[in-house]
């Protein structure tokens, strides 16, 4: 199979994990899905951990470009609080996809699925803070903030007004360009 399949085969298991939680995803109807045989994609991933991991390891790949593009800069050049700030940022701003949130869910009892999504916030927010000073804690709380404001989006259950939003989202980003969240 060209690489170019693999990648489909990720692309669909998500899409079914998007329509019908993590349930719903087996070898069988990600073959299915992907439009490959189950040999093609058993070339792959040989079982439905392994196929799980992949996917796990695609949506951090995909959060990580994500990051990227919003911190603008190289990694190893930016200083923490640019990489909260990005963090916070595509938190708050990328479309919450239900899919992530029932993978990393489904992962909760899993450390190997849920080693990729540790790497990828500790990388980017400096989890857990290396101090207790304000301006680490105020990091700290504008991802935890971000995040639930992402899981409660994923969940549809804000209620929100788009004005609301927005001075939530600006609260956050504040917080994650420390500075003690003082405007």
């Amino acid at each position: 199979m060209r690489p170019s399949s693999r990648t489909a085969i990720l692309d669909a298991a998500l899409r079914l994990a998007e329509r019908g939680g993590i349930g719903s995803l087996t070898l069988d109807s990600a073959a299915r899905e992907a439009g490959v045989s189950k040999g093609g994609l058993i070339y792959h991933f040989a079982s439905k951990e392994q196929l799980m991991l992949a996917v796990v390891e695609h949506v951090c790949r995909g959060w990580e470009a994500a990051l990227a593009e919003e911190l603008g800069t190289a990694y190893e050049d930016a200083p923490p609080t640019a990489r909260a700030r990005a963090y916070a940022r595509v938190a708050v701003t990328e479309k919450p996809r239900r899919a992530d949130l029932t993978i990393l869910v489904d992962g909760m009892h899993d450390e190997a699925l849920l080693a990729p999504w540790r790497a990828l916030i500790a990388r980017w927010t400096d989890t857990p803070p290396p101090t207790t000073d304000p301006v680490d804690i105020d990091r700290l709380v504008a991802r935890l903030a971000a995040e639930g404001l992402w899981f409660a989006e994923a969940t549809d259950t804000t209620g929100l007004s788009a004005e609301v939003r927005a001075a939530v989202v600006a609260r956050i980003e504040r917080l994650a360009a420390s500075g003690g969240g003082r405007a």
